[in-house]
């Protein structure tokens, strides 16, 4: 990697994460985040190697910079810094959406000579802040790139490089079609998981609701488990990629429906052959994985 100056700006989960990842490699840390104390952390737990209270210090300074932040302060940060970098840096994020994202990259870095190269690594918890960080949480995820239109070669490889070195797998796709494809894999996801928990746990009756806490266990635990995350971070991720999003849930609603009906109308051969063809697909799945 020909990298030598990584900027992480946001550490939070992600971006603290992100600077574990790096120890022992050959990119000197830099790392910025609003509150001091969040800083000091992360020096002091070996995610970054400087920081500084002025963005701007640790941007001039960056060769690659990541963005680990949500979707509005990336698109806001890219637009109000744009000057802050050296020409010809290359930018890069960590946001799961691609096209508004893009935009503002066109509208701001490009027109200051600034190399926009977007990427998405598919990792994550449903937690969030600095101290639940861990190294390995990239470990073998996909991360789809995204590279401007004033991106050469050079640094669609150092960024792809970049991510390769911490053991990540990256894969290039144009913007709208990353937007359609974690709408389906990641996006609806957290929004059936939310119904699920509204649906299963809530109920006017408390004794109800009491029985309802007491019949759920570890099957409930798994399906339900990213209803635990952010809700700020999901409505702007939602936002940001609301038709996507809708025509996923139209392909959920519409199996949901067939499910249904065969149940209704106890077609349980039907019901037993689309169960195991789900478990196929999973397992298949699993398999890629290598889970």
């Amino acid at each position: 990697m020909a990298v030598q100056n990584v900027a992480i700006i946001g550490m939070g989960l992600l971006g603290t994460s992100l600077g574990m990842a790096l120890r022992g490699g050959n990119c000197h840390r830099l790392c910025w985040t609003r509150r001091a104390e969040i800083r000091s952390w992360c020096l002091e737990h070996d995610a970054a190697d400087e920081t500084a209270d002025d963005i701007e210090t640790i941007l001039a300074k960056a060769d690659l910079t990541v963005f680990a932040l949500p979707i509005p302060q990336i698109i806001a940060f890219m637009e109000k810094y744009a000057h802050a970098w050296r020409k010809g840096a290359v930018v890069t994020d960590m946001g799961s959406i691609k096209g508004r994202i893009m935009d503002a990259a066109e509208r701001s870095l490009i027109p200051a000579g600034v190399q926009f190269v977007g990427s998405h690594p598919m990792a994550g918890t449903e937690k969030s802040g600095c101290e639940n960080a861990f190294p390995t949480l990239y470990s073998n995820a996909d991360v789809f790139i995204c590279p401007g239109s004033n991106a050469t070669p050079e640094a669609v490889e150092d960024v792809k490089a970049f991510w390769r070195s911490i053991n990540t797998k990256p894969v290039m796709i144009p913007a709208d079609a990353h937007d359609s494809l974690v709408a389906h894999t990641s996006h609806v996801l957290h929004v059936v998981a939310s119904g699920l928990a509204m649906a299963i746990l809530n109920s006017d009756d408390e004794k109800e609701k009491a029985l309802r806490f007491a019949g759920c266990a570890t099957g409930f635990r798994d399906t339900s488990r990213i209803a635990s995350s952010n809700p700020a971070m999901w409505r702007e991720i939602i936002e940001y990629n609301t038709p996507a999003v809708l025509g996923a849930l139209k392909n959920f609603e519409d199996a949901l429906a067939e499910y249904r009906k065969m149940i209704a109308e106890g077609r349980y051969d039907d019901f037993e052959q689309a169960f195991a063809d789900g478990k196929v697909l999973r397992d298949s799945w699993l398999k890629y994985k290598g889970y």
